[in-house]
């Protein structure tokens, strides 16, 4: 998955070392920035923080979506990281309240209780 995260970033910026910020691809540097922080997605999955990486890859998901490059380009790389988003599953953990014991006096016992009690008092 590690990999994944940097390949679907920089996979998209390929071949734009040379060309200008006119819009037609991705420059070079927004490039190597993106490919920063999907190493950052990559290193909190490799960490074991799954909801740290999550987030990461869903602002990262989120930037690429407004990044001012050919549309084309832009739907590359956010399919990309459409994959790395909907691949990372975290657990769910829930706070439930402990299980109640079963309760273990049944009529009989109660009731048995009560006639113990009584039997002793007028002894």
């Amino acid at each position: 998955m590690a990999a994944a995260v940097v390949l679907m970033v920089t996979g998209a910026g390929c071949g734009s070392a040379g060309r200008s910020n006119d819009g037609a691809a991705l420059p070079a540097d927004m490039a190597d920035g993106l490919a920063a922080r999907a190493e950052q997605v990559a290193a909190a999955l490799d960490a074991g923080a799954c909801d740290d990486a999550l987030a990461k890859a869903r602002s990262l998901q989120t930037d690429i979506a407004a990044l001012p490059v050919e549309p084309a380009v832009r739907a590359e790389a956010l399919a990309g990281a459409a994959r790395v988003v909907s691949g990372i599953n975290c657990p769910v953990v829930t706070t439930a309240p402990p299980p109640i014991a079963p309760d273990t006096r049944g009529e009989g016992n109660d009731r048995k209780g009560k006639e113990d009690k009584g039997d002793k008092d007028d002894d």
